[in-house]
């Protein structure tokens, strides 16, 4: 996909977005060096009404990181418009060459609020090298926890999981054991039947809304992507979409499946239900990956270390 830094976009910072900065800056004393998006307008899944999702870096003074309770390794703040999440590049680091996902998608985000020059070399020097096994399973757990949470109905029993619900008729639910496999389709020959007035049964929360449904198939196809390629994905998911047809990587209708839902949530539609619309298994991904083959690379350290020195130095 597109390399680290080629494709961005720099934007001036909504007013509440730069009453959020400053007032973080006033109440730990400290500088904000990057501000990027990491919500739906850097995934270009937003619309006129959605809110701002940003991640700032920020560096305390010195002698903060010498002091007993001087040191703030993080800040969350939230409002009506924004959502703001801040790492003390510290923090930053630390995450970074752990592979940590939120830091790689902060790293790859194509909608910037404020620049810095060390940050965006860095990107250039070791935005690819991540760790492909961790950012899998990250995608692959959060795809598989919305997927058995929203979309896929099932009966609980004492509260419990039981069963998963494939199809009902007027009076019975067409039915499969509950085996935990989530976005796997339960085989057809473990099916029966269970009356909808069995009062054993409950059934459990269910709310496969657009955007949740978006979500999951986000998640499972950059899980599916990077398992792969090993390269990380477009974040604009519409673009990441594209590439994917335009490189033959998804040609199937799970790419048409996946534009209707980008159709809708841009529309403002995320809160309507699509139901099963993936619960055909399409979106299946193993729960374990061959270490020997993609637990491979790696960030380095030193080069992160120097980041973090370029970013003091004249302070």
């Amino acid at each position: 996909m597109t390399p680290a830094s080629t494709d961005h976009r720099v934007a001036d910072p909504p007013p509440a977005l730069a009453d959020a900065i400053a007032a973080l800056e006033a109440e730990h004393d400290c500088s904000v060096v990057a501000a990027r998006d990491v919500g739906s307008r850097a995934w270009g899944l937003d619309h006129p009404d959605s809110d701002f999702d940003v991640t700032v870096l920020f560096r305390q003074p010195l002698v903060r990181y010498a002091t007993l309770d001087g040191y703030v390794p993080t800040v969350h703040r939230e409002s009506d418009d924004v959502e703001l999440t801040a790492w003390n590049v510290r923090r930053f680091a630390e995450l970074l060459v752990d592979s940590n996902p939120a830091t790689l998608e902060f790293l790859h985000s194509p909608l910037r609020y404020r620049t810095c020059e060390p940050l965006a070399a860095l990107e250039v020097d070791v935005g690819d090298e991540f760790e492909p096994i961790r950012l899998y399973h990250h995608y692959r757990s959060f795809a598989d926890r919305q997927f058995r949470k929203y979309c896929q109905r099932r009966l609980l029993r004492a509260g419990e999981p039981a069963y998963v619900v494939v199809g009902e008729t007027d009076d019975e639910w067409v039915c499969a054991p509950d085996d935990g496999e989530g976005l796997a389709a339960p085989p057809s020959d473990t099916r029966t039947r269970i009356p909808k007035d069995d009062d054993r049964y409950d059934l459990g929360e269910w709310d496969p809304t657009v955007d949740r449904t978006t979500y999951l198939a986000r998640a499972a196809l950059y899980a599916r992507f990077v398992r792969d390629t090993h390269e990380f994905p477009t974040l604009d998911f519409p673009a990441f979409l594209d590439e994917c047809e335009a490189t033959g990587w998804l040609v199937d209708d799970v790419l048409d499946r996946a534009r209707l839902l980008v159709e809708r949530k841009r529309a403002g539609r995320g809160a309507e239900l699509v139901p099963d619309l993936f619960t055909d298994g399409s979106l299946a991904l193993p729960a374990e990956i061959p270490p020997e083959k993609h637990a491979v690379r790696g960030i380095d350290p030193g080069r992160v270390n120097e980041f973090v020195e370029a970013v003091f130095e004249g302070v």
